[in-house]
């Protein structure tokens, strides 16, 4: 479909990157790489460069701006996943299969403050929002530990 139309059936490199959770990695740095080895093919041209020698530039460009642009894409994606795992199991989400029936608005839900007089949940309390600032640390880094919810997620005022 798409693009991975053109690619070779061949070892399934089609397949793995039709499959791949990274699609949009490859379609974003393959296009910043044509884009700029375009941009400098021309720019040599203009500069009255041989021919030859500005082909051979383009695609040096294209392929200088295409394996890092991948690579950041794929480490940053990778980085957004953990951090979505992380969350999850600090909330303690479980599979859609498994879980429970909801809590109905009441005294006794957990998260929300209800007022006494007429059973209703608060609309400010209904509104709450969390926010998780957790910086992106490269592999090199020492890497975050799960750590208490109370710690990672700060009210948005």
């Amino acid at each position: 479909t798409g693009l991975t139309q053109f690619l070779p059936e061949k070892f399934g490199i089609r397949k793995a990157i039709e499959d791949s959770p990274y699609g949009w990695c490859y379609r974003e740095s393959f296009l910043w790489g044509i884009a700029t080895g375009t941009a400098m093919g021309i720019h040599r041209l203009r500069m009255k460069s041989h021919p030859l020698f500005a082909i051979n530039i383009a695609f040096l460009t294209t392929v200088t701006v295409t394996l890092p642009s991948y690579y950041f894409c794929y480490r940053k994606r990778d980085h957004q996943e953990r951090v979505i795992e992380m969350m999850m199991a600090a909330n303690d989400f479980r599979p859609g299969e498994e879980i429970p029936d909801t809590v109905p608005i009441g005294k006794d839900h957990p998260f929300l403050d209800v007022k006494e007089d007429n059973g209703e949940a608060d609309e400010a309390t209904l509104q709450k929002e969390f926010v998780a600032r957790l910086k992106e640390k490269k592999e090199w880094q020492q890497q975050h530990q799960i750590q208490d919810a109370d710690k990672i997620f700060k009210e948005k005022k």
